[in-house]
């Protein structure tokens, strides 16, 4: 207790030389608890440990639906005694009761959120800020009840249009958004993701071990990051991956490596490999553990992501980190995060997919090229998107 009163003095010391009082930052950390978490939750755990160690000033209460393990919170608020934690156990709606209560009981000055939600009944006193992270609503119509179907889109147009501030990772994101009317410029600050320190090319003999774990050692593969899900484009990737593979009898043993979990609509594309009779080609591996990812994309000849729609690219930035070249689709999101180092094609284009993929593969990696990647993925720290994000929790009027 006497810790935490030191370091509260001392935090109201500096702000004060700043003419900056202590704020009370409340964030969203409903889903990071979740098994298996997706890109959006680990997001969210990269970006909250990275902004525990950045900010030792300010005072953070991060909501939970379930109570973390003492292993998780300690990683999580990297002993950041300006750190708190709260359950707000799920009543009705997490969201539009238990958290709208809670906001109203102990009012913080600012709320964050990772994810596309927010209270409709709110304390007007707290500032709101939403990461946005893409407007890919429309790829879950198909799978979507008739009341999904009646709020598709909703959410995201709500968060827009309310919030006091958005965070998005892309000018692309930025752009569909403003093209759709819902808020206006100023409202929308650009803050990238970040590439963890892990990712690095990995040396041979972990490459080795990592792959023998998965029966890998023996083929040479490109390698696909992401869960499966329609907007993912897989269908027509591995169909375009059969033709590279039938028309150069040098890629006969050429596998395409799947690494990701089961989303939804995910039939289609676990049918494909027979489909397009290339059975033995595909590799469908699930969700591999987060430390045996550097060494499978550093493992693989190239990476491949012919996405229809994305807003951001971490894989891609991954792929970089471990020298692996890359092709992808020429979709604004890829193209903005990768420049001019992948190869890209048209993701509704069968041919040109197939194409790119034959040039990865039929052509030694530059040097330089590669080299290039590494030093742009370089640029993209968990620490400057904390330190950007704490920027815009501190300065809303």
């Amino acid at each position: 207790m006497q810790l935490l009163q030191r370091s509260i003095a001392v935090a109201y010391t500096l702000n004060s030389l700043y003419n900056r009082p202590i704020m009370l930052i409340a964030l969203n950390g409903q889903r990071i608890l979740m098994q298996n978490p997706a890109g959006p939750e680990k997001y969210t755990i990269n970006m909250y440990s990275a902004l525990s160690k950045v900010d030792t000033t300010n005072k953070y209460v991060v909501y939970f639906e379930n109570e973390p393990s003492a292993e998780f919170w300690k990683s999580l608020c990297s002993n950041n005694p300006n750190w708190a934690y709260k359950v707000l156990p799920k009543k009705y709606s997490w969201t539009q009761y238990s958290l709208g209560k809670e906001l109203f009981k102990n009012t913080p000055d600012v709320f964050f959120t990772p994810i596309h939600t927010l209270p409709v009944i709110r304390p007007l006193k707290t500032k709101y800020v939403v990461m946005v992270h893409g407007l890919e609503y429309g790829f879950t119509k198909n799978n979507a009840n008739w009341f999904q179907k009646l709020v598709l889109g909703k959410t995201e147009w709500y968060v827009c249009t309310f919030a006091n501030k958005l965070i998005v990772p892309t000018q692309a994101t930025k752009q569909k958004i403003l093209k759709k009317g819902w808020t206006e410029d100023s409202k929308i600050e650009i803050v990238n993701e970040g590439v963890s320190p892990t990712f690095y090319k990995r040396p041979p003999e972990e490459i080795k071990t990592v792959l023998t774990r998965y029966n890998l050692q023996n083929n040479p593969y490109l390698i696909f990051v992401s869960t499966i899900q329609p907007r993912k484009n897989l269908p027509r990737t591995i169909e375009a991956f059969a033709k590279a593979v039938k028309s150069n009898s040098q890629l006969a043993f050429e596998k395409l490596v799947i690494v990701g979990k089961k989303g939804w609509e995910f039939e289609e594309s676990l049918a494909a490999p027979k489909k397009f009779g290339i059975e033995n080609n595909v590799i469908f591996l699930g969700r591999a553990p987060d430390e045996d990812l550097p060494a499978l994309i550093s493992g693989a000849q190239g990476y491949v992501n012919f996405s229809l729609e994305e807003g951001f690219g971490l894989p891609l930035l991954e792929s970089f980190a471990c020298e692996t070249p890359t092709a992808i689709s020429d979709i604004p999101a890829f193209v903005e995060v990768g420049e001019d180092t992948p190869i890209y094609a048209n993701p509704e284009n069968v041919d040109q997919i197939s194409a790119a993929i034959v040039q990865l593969l039929n052509y030694a990696p530059n040097p330089q090229n590669v080299l290039k990647g590494k030093q742009h993925s370089q640029k993209f720290t968990w620490e400057n998107t904390a330190r950007k994000t704490l920027d815009v929790l501190l300065n809303l009027k």
